[in-house]
């Protein structure tokens, strides 16, 4: 007798999106003698977005932003940060990178999700971990379908080789983003 076999192969349904550099917001703050700065921000991200529409945990995040394009609304700052070597090395390392590693699931999250990736600044790579939401995601399959993600972490700068007045200003960094990506046709 004949025995055939039929293995059903089912391939995850991918979703390309590109991210969308003039509504995507990228906002930090840190503490500056013991009070919370003005709101800091970075512009002109760029990236790819690879969503998983089965299993949203296998999905990737590839995001690089211009360090040049920081503002902290005060020239003045801006131009330290930018311009002294001591803070951003825009003319070494042009661009901050962020390379998703892995998502879990939050337990009893409500849709968060905690985003492992490496993030890179000043030619240094360390690990970081994003809490992240899915708030709007609109016909997944559709060409030109937009998808944004809120997501909120949290950093010490001297990570990254910025231990400039340490003290005055505090190490840590709070970042929170509102990434806006478009599909690919």
């Amino acid at each position: 007798s004949l025995l055939l076999i039929s293995v059903n192969v089912c391939a995850d349904t991918i979703a390309d999106y590109t991210i969308d550099p003039a509504k995507t917001v990228i906002n930090f703050t840190w503490r500056y003698l013991g009070t919370e700065s003005p709101k800091a921000s970075f512009s002109k991200p760029e990236g790819d977005i690879q969503l998983n529409l089965e299993n949203p945990l296998l999905s990737r995040a590839d995001v690089s932003i211009p360090v040049k394009t920081l503002s902290t609304f005060m020239r003045l700052i801006d131009r330290e940060l930018l311009n002294s070597g001591d803070f951003f090395l825009p003319e070494k390392h042009p661009v901050i990178r962020f390379r998703s590693t892995g998502i879990t699931e939050t337990a009893g999250s409500d849709g968060w999700y905690r985003v492992a990736g490496m993030l890179s600044v000043n030619g240094i790579s360390q690990p970081v971990i994003l809490d992240a939401r899915p708030v709007g995601l609109k016909t997944a399959q559709m060409p030109g379908a937009q998808l944004t993600v809120e997501a909120t972490t949290r950093f010490k700068r001297s990570q990254f080789g910025m231990t400039r007045m340490l003290g005055i200003v505090a190490d840590e960094m709070s970042i929170s983003l509102r990434v806006v990506a478009t599909k690919r046709d």
